[in-house]
């Protein structure tokens, strides 16, 4: 009996270690995310999509409230200047150019001006730890005032917000904290970090997938000294006044289209809600293409058209 109280205790013991390494390095990868290098050019990718982002782009900085200096990249619309600006914010494994090459020359092509951001954490941006956007959202306050600055005299500033997965949380996080911005489009938008967390686990046969969820999330807070997933997009959007299309990939293994929708509904005025057949969670504007390009630009012109003239 004394052999097997000891043995027991030392396979506790076993399976306690490996819980704590396993959520010590979920937590860390959650808030370290590695620095995104430029994409390899796909064989079938338009040549002038990629020379937008070699040619066409000029360096922008911004300073974050806790000191944090923050990089992104500028390009102006053709024609005479104007305050209609998309401002593209990536996701967690990709960054801004990979943004641009895909929805770039659509965007200036209905005349607005991009900027497209590294997050804290990413590209040429400083900041230790990501927070999904605990602090982010107050980062890009931060690139409002300096996107702003930029219209020329007597045109409105007219900032539409693009994030997809992560950024798309982040940028309804932002929208509901500063009304300056006009539309939100939430491609892929992450609906609760700890469900995507819980699903990643699940997908890699790990088991009690929840439980290190929880813990993964709460640790990962703990570190970057900022809720991550408090409060959750659900949670924002009955707080979300401005207009808003979710575009979301039918067969996305990681947020479920269904929960898209749940989303969507969440807003006072029901978010327009565009499914695209066969898309997953990072294709869904190339599987859409330009058809789906020109529908949530159509969505976007409409609304903040309507807005200015109010």
């Amino acid at each position: 009996m004394k052999w097997l109280i000891v043995l027991l205790g030392l396979g506790a013991g076993l399976i306690g270690g490996l819980i704590l390494v396993v959520v010590e390095f979920g937590a860390w990868a959650l808030v370290t995310p590695r620095r995104v290098a430029s994409p390899t050019p796909d064989a079938n990718e338009d040549e002038t999509a990629t020379d937008i982002w070699a040619t066409s782009t000029e360096s922008i900085r911004a300073r974050a409230a806790d000191g944090v200096e923050l990089a992104g990249r500028w390009i102006a619309a053709p024609g005479s200047p104007t305050g209609r600006t998309m401002i593209l914010v990536h996701g967690f494994v990709d960054g801004p150019e990979a943004m641009v090459v895909d929805r770039g020359r659509a965007i200036l092509d209905h005349g607005w001006n991009i900027a497209a951001v590294d997050l804290r954490g990413y590209g040429e941006s400083q900041g230790a730890f990501s927070s999904f956007g605990g602090r982010e959202a107050g980062d890009l306050r931060a690139w409002l005032d300096v996107l702003a600055a930029r219209c020329a005299p007597g045109e409105p500033f007219a900032p539409v917000i693009w994030g997809r997965s992560m950024g798309a949380a982040i940028a309804l996080r932002a929208a509901v904290e500063d009304d300056r911005v006009r539309a939100l489009v939430l491609e892929a938008p992450m609906v609760d970090l700890e469900a995507a967390v819980t699903t990643l686990t699940r997908n890699r046969k790990v088991p009690m997938a929840p439980l290190l969820s929880r813990l993964i999330v709460s640790r990962a807070g703990r570190l970057a000294k900022v809720s991550l997933h408090r409060p959750r997009p659900l949670d924002l959007a009955a707080r979300c006044a401005q207009p808003v299309v979710v575009v979301h990939g039918a067969n996305d293994p990681l947020i479920p289209s269904s929960k898209a929708r749940i989303l969507a509904d969440a807003f006072p005025t029901p978010a327009a809600f565009i499914e695209v057949p066969a898309a997953r969670h990072a294709d869904v504007v190339r599987v859409g293409g330009p058809d789906l390009l020109a529908e949530i630009l159509a969505f976007v012109d409409r609304h903040v058209e309507a807005s200015r003239t109010a």
